[in-house]
């Protein structure tokens, strides 16, 4: 069980999230959504750990084996390292390049990483930098590196940004695939509702700063509020 408690979150001034509050059971599968710049990376970034909110509390509910992975909105590849190595990163704490491993930990991150690649169809390209890849493949990358330690909780920033049609199907149809493999405690942060909403099973609402929604996707038609209704609408297909 994840519990989010009463976070808030300022940058000077501004207010960014404003006593957020919620709980995730195991397995979930939640779609978070809100407007650019409502705070949703930042409520990521606190439930990952990365960033120490103002005030409130995360319980992770993880056993320190399982750990969690977070897939950044702008990848944040390592742009010296090959795709291989970038990959293999969070299973070696840092240590690469991976040939300065013993023969057996090389082994087995060798078949991890080759497998996930293989998955995201980047298998000819393990020994390119981010450097020589498109934007769609740069996302794959960065999306197998947080596959790969087969984490308990995934926690994924916008992955399909920016992404042609086709790329954003892929990255999606990936997602779900990797998710009933193997169900670890996803959230999704993605504005693209056409693909996100038919294959989550909760949405969280994040305006203002506040969860202004927080329940099933098949209630989210006929909640009527004017902020949530107009920003859906115009990106999904109810009027």
């Amino acid at each position: 069980m994840l519990k989010v408690s009463d976070i808030h979150q300022s940058f000077g001034a501004r207010k960014v999230l404003d006593g957020v509050s919620f709980e995730l059971g195991e397995a979930s599968l939640v779609g978070l959504i809100g407007p650019s710049g409502g705070g949703k990376s930042t409520l990521l970034k606190i439930m990952a750990e990365v960033l120490k909110a103002d005030s409130g509390a995360v319980s992770l509910g993880l056993a320190s084996s399982e750990g969690l992975s977070l897939m950044f909105q702008e990848g944040a590849l390592f742009d010296s390292l090959s795709v291989f190595d970038n990959v293999a990163f969070p299973l070696v704490g840092g240590r690469v390049p991976t040939y300065t491993l013993d023969k057996d930990t090389q082994e087995s991150v060798r078949s991890k990483v080759s497998e996930i690649l293989s998955r995201v169809g980047l298998s000819k390209a393990a020994e390119k930098v981010p450097a020589q890849l498109s934007g769609g493949m740069r996302r794959r990358v960065a999306l197998a590196r947080a596959l790969v330690p087969r984490p308990k909780l995934l926690l994924l920033d916008d992955p399909t940004a920016g992404l042609d049609p086709v790329a954003s199907s892929v990255i999606m149809n990936l997602i779900v695939e990797l998710y009933q493999e193997y169900r670890p405690t996803t959230v999704i942060v993605s504005h693209d509702l056409r693909r996100l909403i038919p294959i989550v099973d909760r949405i969280l609402a994040l305006f203002d700063g506040r969860i202004l929604f927080d329940g099933p996707v098949s209630e989210l038609e006929s909640f009527r509020h004017s902020l949530l209704h107009k920003f859906v609408a115009s990106r999904y297909d109810f009027v």
